[in-house]
């Protein structure tokens, strides 16, 4: 009755194992690729919270500006990319739009009147790696936020 497991001298392999070690490699397979699927929403929504911080950033500074009076003046850095991609901000009336890639971010803003340093431009384009200084300046009898 009791069977004894022989050495087969010839090395052959039974089917068993075959389909065990191919459904093994699949089932692997199939995690790697859910594993790099993850890592790239996470590469995408780090970037989506870089586009969304800078957009802030730049609305912020712009609050800031123009509630501190005539005169008042904030400098601010641009970063020179985002995660290794180009990126555009553009600043209006209405608010700040952040643009790279596919995605976008955009900081609504008070109706404040905005412009450049040639003071009759409506949509200011910024651009990374640069400095800008931002200026509370008094136009007529309403104050302008003026980027340089």
């Amino acid at each position: 009755m009791g069977s004894s497991i022989t050495i087969d001298q010839n090395a052959t392999l039974n089917i068993d194992f075959v389909i065990s070690m191919f459904l093994l490699l699949v089932i692997m397979g199939s995690v790697l690729s859910i594993a790099l699927e993850r890592f790239e929403v996470v590469q995408k929504a780090d970037e989506a919270v870089q586009v969304r911080s800078i957009s802030e950033k730049v609305a912020s500074t712009i609050e800031e500006v123009y509630s501190g009076g005539e005169g008042h003046e904030i400098k601010i850095e641009m970063p020179p990319d985002i995660k290794g991609s180009y990126y555009e901000v553009k600043v209006n009336q209405s608010g700040v739009l952040v643009q790279v890639g596919g995605y976008s971010g955009y900081s609504h803003s008070f109706f404040k009147k905005i412009s450049n340093y040639e003071m009759n431009q409506p949509e200011v384009t910024m651009q990374p790696n640069r400095n800008y200084t931002l200026r509370n300046v008094k136009e007529a009898k309403s104050n302008k936020v003026i980027i340089f």
